[in-house]
């Protein structure tokens, strides 16, 4: 399906974009009421994420360009304070900021036809504990999408560190926590530009104790705040578990992933699976999607 995306903000553009690409969708982008109406005409778009206000004008006029026997949905992007029409034929539905990469997902493919959701769904995903995705992966895209955060149970990091190699090719920002040595993690991506974040038991010059979790908070919250398009990788959440239990961690990591920034971000875990009880990983797969890993 082709989707295009109307928004004066390039940033807003670009994670969309990588969003609904990485899923199987074809885009175009306009910055511009005059921009997205030439785009309809050229690109032919059969669905618009379309800003409800885009550089200062109402985004709406992109819709009035359209022929009323149109089949072209719109979902409008909104800060919640516009007042919208509820009975414009081409606006499907309204997508409130800052929004999630799963709502974006979610509310594109429900404007697919059922055919081609069954198609995109079997392709990308299947199913396995908790009935939770479990995402299958290739040497080429290992089916992974910005803007979603994945847990791997795994003795050693080594799927979560290819991961955020993956991430990196997809103009990615990278910060790596680690409990190990920092110096190993730098020398692992020495190719690679990434920030590397080490936690310590002690206190030492240049870590976090891993005890602190609010510092810890904070710090990713800040590279978050920062990066275009950030990714996190915390490489071995058994340690700050042990340090500080499991239930604070769980809401150090729900806050990361739904409230500390409103910037989109993909957070990536890797923890040992014999660690955690059956209960245990059902609450830390609540919110993210399990990942396999891969055969080292």
């Amino acid at each position: 399906m082709k989707v295009l995306i109307v928004d004066d903000n390039v940033a807003i553009q670009e994670i969309i974009a990588e969003i609904l690409t990485v899923d199987g969708y074809e885009v175009d982008l306009a910055s511009t009421v005059e921009d997205a109406i030439d785009k309809i005409g050229t690109f032919k778009p059969e669905a618009i994420v379309l800003d409800s206000t885009v550089g200062g004008k109402s985004g709406l006029r992109v819709l009035d360009s359209l022929e009323q026997d149109s089949d072209v949905r719109a979902l409008i992007l909104t800060n919640g304070k516009e007042q919208l029409p509820k009975d414009t034929p081409f606006i499907f539905d309204f997508i409130q900021k800052p929004f999630k990469s799963s709502e974006i997902l979610e509310k594109v493919r429900s404007l697919s036809s059922d055919s081609e959701i069954r198609r995109m769904k079997g392709k990308r995903t299947r199913f396995k504990l908790f009935s939770r995705p479990v995402a299958e992966k290739s040497d080429e895209d290992m089916s992974l999408r910005f803007g979603k955060s994945y847990v791997v149970f795994e003795n050693e990091p080594e799927t979560v560190y290819k991961m955020a190699s993956f991430f990196t090719t997809k103009n990615c920002d990278i910060m790596v926590v680690t409990s190990g040595r920092s110096k190993s993690v730098t020398e692992r991506f020495k190719d690679i530009h990434i920030k590397v974040l080490g936690l310590s038991m002690k206190p030492r010059i240049g870590y976090i104790e891993m005890s602190k979790l609010g510092t810890l908070m904070g710090a990713i919250t800040d590279f978050i705040d920062e990066a275009v398009k950030p990714v996190v990788v915390i490489d071995d959440l058994e340690r700050i578990i042990d340090v500080n239990g499991l239930n604070t961690v769980l809401t150090m990591i729900y806050q990361i992933i739904n409230g500390g920034s409103k910037k989109i971000a993909t957070l990536i875990i890797s923890v040992k699976e014999e660690s955690l009880t059956d209960k245990d990983r059902e609450l830390l797969l609540h919110d993210m999607e399990l990942y396999e890993a891969q055969d080292v």
